[in-house]
């Protein structure tokens, strides 16, 4: 069985199964140990990839996400500091 997600215009996302990521980091079903890893995830389809919603509503790219990318552009974004730690 494959999971869903919530899309960035509200709509759902299936994803791939557990068994296919399985050993191997993951943002959706083998998050690493990373301080965002309880926020909301949200993927952003007009971009490609998957963030995490912080408190303030900022969203941040997911960490494990930017794990298997080849674009650092993809890091890029309009930060409240909270991603990092320099604001809780």
């Amino acid at each position: 069985m494959n999971d869903v997600i919530g899309m960035h215009d509200g709509s759902i996302l299936e994803t791939h199964s557990p068994e296919r990521c399985a050993g191997q980091v993951c943002c959706i079903h083998n998050s690493t140990e990373h301080r965002m890893r309880a926020w909301p995830q949200l993927w952003r389809d007009n971009a490609g990839f998957m963030e995490r919603t912080c408190p303030h509503g900022i969203g941040h790219p997911d960490p494990d996400d930017l794990k298997v990318r080849t674009i650092p552009a993809f890091g890029v974004h309009g930060c409240d500091g909270c991603c990092s730690g320099r604001r809780e």
